[in-house]
């Protein structure tokens, strides 16, 4: 959710369009200049389209086009942000920011989050083994499955032994 809601932006904005200044209507609403100023700037460019912009995504491409286009026409960032319909300046810096210390595969989205602890268990295959060898295997699996079942007929019968033993 926004801090400022719609109306209050558009009543803001059309203050200043109005007649009043900008830094006295700030003051009168509590609001920090340049937050009116960057709503009267994008109103300005897209009027309340612009003004009242939605969260959007943008492409890796469209970030570089951006960042270069500033440098080469030796643009403001408030003057740049207006221009392509950016809704907020601190998102542009970011983007500036990572352009110059990484490249443009900095501007590449990013999966977000905490990682997972434990890593993906990779499926081991058995190798291809003859019927025989499979027969054999199975036979080894039965084997270890009788003795279990042995020890643990055999637990559970000393256990009964001491209960009696005891009553």
């Amino acid at each position: 959710m926004t801090k400022y809601s719609h109306e209050f932006r558009l009543s803001s904005v059309r203050k200043v369009l109005d007649g009043n200044s900008i830094s006295g209507t700030a003051k009168e609403l509590a609001i920090p200049k340049t937050v009116l100023q960057t709503w009267v700037n994008h109103y300005y460019e897209g009027g309340t389209e612009q003004l009242l912009h939605k969260n959007r995504k943008y492409s890796a491409e469209f970030k570089k086009e951006v960042i270069e286009y500033k440098w080469e026409h030796g643009l403001s960032l408030s003057q740049t942000i207006a221009l392509f319909k950016i809704p907020n300046s601190a998102i542009f810096s970011v983007w500036e920011k990572k352009y110059l210390g990484e490249g443009f595969s900095g501007l590449l989205s990013k999966k977000k989050g905490r990682p997972g602890k434990m890593p993906k268990k990779k499926e081991i295959k058995p190798p291809d083994l003859t019927r025989e060898q499979e027969l054999e295997a199975e036979i080894a699996q039965l084997k270890m499955e009788n003795a279990y079942l042995k020890k643990l007929n055999a637990l559970v019968q000393a256990r009964k032994k001491q209960e009696q033993v005891k009553k």
